[in-house]
């Protein structure tokens, strides 16, 4: 108990008010306006300059960004158009070929039914030839056996009469 007595003593000479309490008091202010004004302003200063820089550089950073998106956007179209023209292109290119060759075989055909209606007509007309040879030397052949047979010579307008 001794001890809590002794620090209520020394508690009431610390909490008392003096003269050297409003002393400290004045410094505390008189030291808060002078650091204000040297130090404190200053640095604030030099912060808000910085943060006006920095975000100077970070609109231009945004910037540069935004144009750099803004070019890529456009690279990316234009390659996109030169592709999609290349497409078509060769898709022109494939239908002419294929139009071509449809030509082509169509002529190919053409000319494939001519000959073979020319070799069908070559045909018919040695049919013809050797029908008639045929039917010639089947005459002959009949007038021979039928003098052989008549024993007589057979001329070829009897034979044509019977």
């Amino acid at each position: 108990m001794v001890d809590v007595a002794l620090f209520v003593l020394l508690a009431g000479n610390i909490l008392s008010l003096d003269g050297s309490f409003l002393f400290i008091f004045i410094s505390i202010f008189v030291l808060i306006f002078i650091l204000n004004a040297t130090l404190f302003r200053p640095i604030n200063q030099v912060l808000d300059e910085r943060e006006r820089l920095s975000g100077g550089r970070l609109a231009e950073a945004r910037q540069m960004l935004a144009q750099y998106e803004e070019r890529l956007q456009y690279y990316e179209a234009q390659t996109r158009a030169a592709r999609a023209a290349s497409y078509q292109l060769l898709e022109a290119q494939r239908r002419q070929a294929l139009n071509a060759r449809q030509e082509m075989l169509a002529q190919v055909k053409a000319e494939t039914s001519a000959q073979i209606e020319a070799a069908k007509q070559e045909i018919a007309d040695q049919v013809k030839v050797t029908r008639a040879s045929l039917e010639q030397e089947a005459r002959v052949l009949a007038m021979s056996i039928s003098s052989n047979i008549l024993q007589r010579p057979v001329t070829l307008l009897e034979g044509i009469g019977r």
